[in-house]
């Protein structure tokens, strides 16, 4: 929720109000980093000094009186984080989340198992069931075929795919209801790469135009998830994902959902940061299919895994002052009327993109 209403006050409150949540929400987010340097560490002290510089806004009775006063315990501690994280570690060592947990788990829980007449005895006994039911389950997880767990993995790429959404669907339909009139034209110079330029066979770019596929259709998905722990926040990917929808609508009262990623677009692009990233609109998740016209054979050279056509997004060439976001504007199309997009591997989407609508 935090990362939203920082959005939702731009062009709303005041700068100096926009540069006061943006200094404490870094706070927030760089405390909850899995590992700190004194790099880290200094970032954290900066946006801790930038919020003390401009918290008096929310105080003046002549600016922005939000507050009479911002003494506040937990902003104070604020003060204490650094020093605390260099003595103890890292904050995700450390919280009291856990004890308020096990007061749910181990009393709550076990106060409802029990008749509530001599329920000590009783909340023992389940609370033990309890563990031995959690360490079985720990035991089948542990011994699970490796062999399986890395034909998943190599199968899917870590993503997590379900069966094909739409089964050799025409070409034609997928332009009109992914609403991408340009993706049989990226598609044509994708494969184009692929073959040999020494040999001729590669189609001039001047005639790409008029050049026709070697097949009418191709299967395609509707969502793919894939674990968070690839962007480096040390969590389990099993169980934290991101999912990201290309999907049409479904008859008249349906809703379209084509969602805005972040794709690695260069070597140079990294975990975190944008560069060598490129934002666009995920249009299309496909994949090639296994037999051209007229039964023929596909070119050994062609992918074999799951593509997706992105339609690019124009980023503006520097964040803004006070709330360090980027301004997203729609690419206008090319002088052929061709709209700016790509066909990428899957595996170079490395997470969905979250957008505010600014007035």
């Amino acid at each position: 929720m935090a990362r939203i209403l920082l959005g939702c006050l731009i062009g709303k409150a005041p700068s100096q109000v926009v540069l006061c949540y943006c200094a404490i929400l870094n706070f927030v987010y760089i405390a909850q980093y899995p590992s700190h340097d004194d790099n880290t560490l200094r970032y954290l002290d900066n946006a801790l000094k930038l919020f003390h510089d401009s918290k008096h806004i929310l105080t003046d009775p002549n600016l922005v009186p939000v507050r009479e006063h911002l003494n506040i315990p937990k902003f104070h501690t604020m003060l204490h984080y650094a020093q605390a994280i260099r003595d103890f570690g890292t904050t995700d060592n450390y919280n009291t989340e856990m004890f308020e947990r096990f007061h749910i788990d181990c009393a709550k829980e076990g106060w409802r198992a029990s008749n509530f007449r001599d329920e000590v005895p009783q909340m023992v006994q389940w609370l033990a069931r309890q563990e031995k039911v959690a360490m079985f389950e720990s035991y089948l997880e542990h011994y699970e075929s490796l062999d399986d767990l890395q034909a998943e993995k190599e199968a899917d790429g870590y993503f997590h795919f379900q069966r094909p959404s739409a089964l050799n669907q025409p070409l034609a339909s997928i332009q009109s209801k992914h609403h991408c009139p340009s993706f049989s034209h990226h598609l044509i110079c994708y494969l184009n790469q692929f073959l040999n330029r020494s040999q001729g066979q590669a189609i001039p770019r001047s005639q790409l135009h008029s050049t026709q596929l070697p097949f009418d259709n191709i299967s395609v998905w509707h969502a793919f998830e894939f674990g968070r722990d690839t962007l480096g926040n040390n969590i389990d990917g099993s169980q934290e994902l991101d999912a990201v929808k290309a999907k049409p609508r479904r008859g008249i009262d349906g809703i379209d959902r084509f969602d805005t990623v972040l794709v690695a677009h260069t070597s140079q692009a990294e975990s975190t940061g944008l560069q060598g990233m490129k934002i666009g609109r995920l249009c299309v998740i496909f994949k090639l299919p296994e037999v051209l016209k007229h039964f023929e054979p596909v070119p050994k050279t062609w992918p074999t895994h799951h593509l997706a056509y992105v339609e690019w997004y124009k980023l503006s060439s520097r964040p803004g002052t006070n709330h360090n976001m980027y301004a997203v504007f729609k690419s206008a199309p090319l002088a052929n009327g061709v709209v700016s997009g790509e066909i990428v591997l899957l595996t170079s989407i490395r997470q969905s993109y979250y957008m505010v609508a600014v007035a």
